[in-house]
């Protein structure tokens, strides 16, 4: 259970600037990147430091080109650059095989924060922004919970 706390003072504040500014500043994403580096340091090495480097890059490239598919095929932004940069600094922590899991838990809890607004009477449409750094925060928490259960 302590591993998937380690993040929590970098997650927490990320959280709530996100839901306060709707940005997730970059000195918390590098923050979130170079504790799980060492974490990754820590526990394997030097061969776990370039193995955490590399799935960040892979992540970010691909969370990157993701966003631009996205907008190109739509003509919106639905994923910020610091939503893409927190999954990269997230897959530092739990590898590239976390990352569905990070997503899954992420996505079903942004959704049922819509579903919380609509039952609130709130309308939530195709044009309803949703900050999603804290739902990415809950879900590296629970990608860390699960790999650590095995």
């Amino acid at each position: 259970m302590l591993p998937a706390l380690l993040p929590l003072p970098l997650t927490l504040p990320a959280s709530l600037i996100d839901l306060r500014s709707r940005i997730i500043p970059d000195a918390l994403n590098l923050a979130l990147l170079l504790l799980g580096l060492s974490v990754a340091a820590w526990r394997e090495g030097a061969w776990g430091l370039g193995s955490a480097l590399a799935e960040a890059a892979v992540a970010y490239a691909l969370f990157r080109s993701l966003r631009a598919l996205h907008a190109r095929l739509t003509g919106r932004i639905g994923l910020g650059l610091g939503d893409v940069k927190f999954i990269a600094a997230a897959a530092a922590w739990t590898g590239l095989a976390g990352l569905p899991v990070l997503i899954l838990a992420a996505s079903l809890s942004a959704l049922a924060g819509l579903g919380l607004l609509a039952l609130a009477g709130r309308r939530v449409g195709r044009d309803t922004a949703l900050p999603f750094g804290p739902f990415l925060a809950l879900g590296l928490h629970a990608a860390l919970l699960v790999g650590a259960a095995g």
